[in-house]
């Protein structure tokens, strides 16, 4: 696990170098047809900030900001489903519009569980900028992050990075944050956080990326089921943390 996980930064540190095609594409040829979700989670973890930050505070900008999508959540009750729009908000180094998605899958979770019309979604931005957020945003926010924040919340949660128990885990729990790649033939077509909230024995996925033609409102059998159709049924998941009131 080591090696692939020295490789997986190799390629983060060189991609953008004047090495030779060829080595690139057999690195992530190897990467392709080897690294599991486990390595994924993990080199995520790895290259967790915190207390490093490269970038002013963005909790002050966030709160004024936040207060023009409130109309939107309002209209996609109560949820955020609209992450491209979020441009006028920062996380880290980039506008999270491009990489806030384990952000707002949180917020959504959270929603959903407490029914809170009034969570302050920049001070989760800012708790994930002290600590989960992975180089700076460049790439996101860690799984494990996630999975603390809920328990720091007092939330029950169970999580895995095999796709085989996320059914099990999601039956289990009240709202989950699933991570997937975006195209399971493609690992470096960026990866993608999801909040799945159930009702009704339906899962509801909030926040699709990708998947414009399918809408938050259709419920699935199960988190498989829905893994398996949106991004044009070329998504694959990496990681899931179910979480549950007291």
């Amino acid at each position: 696990m080591s090696m692939k996980v020295f490789l997986l930064a190799l390629l983060l540190l060189t991609s953008n170098c004047s090495l030779i095609d060829e080595i690139i594409k057999t690195i992530k040829r190897f990467l392709q047809n080897n690294v599991d979700n486990e390595v994924i989670v993990q080199f995520m973890e790895i290259f967790r900030n915190s207390n490093k930050k490269l970038y002013p505070s963005h909790l002050a900008k966030n709160t004024e900001a936040f207060k023009n999508h409130i109309n939107a959540i309002k209209a996609n009750k109560g949820y955020i489903e609209d992450q491209k729009n979020y441009t006028d908000m920062s996380y880290g180094m980039l506008p999270l519009s491009s990489n806030g998605c384990g952000t707002i899958a949180t917020y959504n979770v959270l929603y959903h569980l407490t029914g809170n019309n009034n969570i302050d979604y920049a001070s989760i931005v800012d708790s994930y900028e002290n600590d989960g957020i992975v180089l700076y945003g460049l790439l996101g926010t860690s799984a494990i992050a996630i999975e603390e924040y809920f328990k720091k919340k007092s939330f029950k949660t169970m999580s895995s990075s095999k796709e085989e128990d996320f059914d099990k885990i999601g039956y289990e729990t009240d709202a989950s944050v699933v991570l997937v790649y975006n195209d399971r033939d493609d690992i470096f077509d960026s990866i993608h956080y999801m909040a799945i909230t159930k009702k009704e024995g339906k899962f509801y996925f909030h926040n699709l990326h990708k998947s414009e033609g399918i809408p938050s409102n259709i419920g699935y059998d199960s988190i498989s089921d829905g893994v398996s159709k949106i991004n044009n049924g070329k998504s694959k998941g990496i990681f899931l943390v179910g979480v549950s009131k007291n």
